[in-house]
């Protein structure tokens, strides 16, 4: 299972040329579709460079923006100077949340839950810092529901968590049920591959 310092090494060394490599007009409209439900203070897990910035209402009262490459979180800051909320930058690894209970409305993440070394625990901390009413709103990919596409999964599974740091047979609706979350999957696409997700503690 991926470290923390494997991943944030990882992530060190691609900041640089990390978004001319995955920009996508595919994943962009799904971040717009899915961050517009967004409101009040905002927790987004795994920032990266800000790529998600633009997707959010203006309207939020704050964005903490948590990222453990201080490389990224260097781009990001970039992207923070004409926003028109407040941005804070925090660098830490998010499998334990550093904030206090019941400080934010919403929390997300864009393709930033699978590669978390301990789902159940994070779920617990995601619920531990929401607001009573709040959710969380998750652009992921996910383990593919044909058998023969989730078996290809587990098979790189291996290799794909050595060199990108994350899982590529990760079930996070399910998992997040399990942690006593209602999931309501929003779009799924490439043959349920990716999926955005609501998930409300229950």
């Amino acid at each position: 299972m991926a470290s923390a310092r494997h991943v944030q090494r990882l992530y060190d060394r691609q900041a640089a040329t990390y978004d001319a490599r995955t920009a996508s007009r595919r994943l962009d409209a799904l971040r717009a579709a899915l961050f517009v439900h967004a409101s009040g203070d905002v927790l987004e897990l795994g920032v990266g460079t800000g790529a998600t910035f633009a997707h959010y209402p203006g309207t939020l009262r704050s964005l903490t923006a948590l990222e453990i490459s201080g490389e990224m979180l260097a781009r990001a800051q970039a992207r923070t100077a004409n926003l028109p909320f407040p941005v804070r930058l925090v660098q830490h690894d998010y499998q334990t949340l550093p904030f206090e209970a019941a400080s934010f409305d919403t929390v997300t993440s864009s393709l930033g839950l699978c590669g978390i070394p301990d789902p159940a625990h994070l779920f617990g901390e995601v619920r531990r810092v929401l607001r009573p009413g709040g959710h969380l709103l998750a652009l992921e990919h996910v383990r593919p529901p044909q058998a023969w596409l989730g078996l290809l999964s587990d098979g790189i599974d291996p290799l794909f968590e050595h060199v990108v740091g994350c899982h590529a047979n990760r079930p996070t609706p399910r998992l997040l049920r399990e942690a006593g979350f209602t999931v309501d999957v929003l779009e799924r696409r490439l043959a349920g591959l990716l999926v955005t997700l609501r998930a409300t503690p229950t």
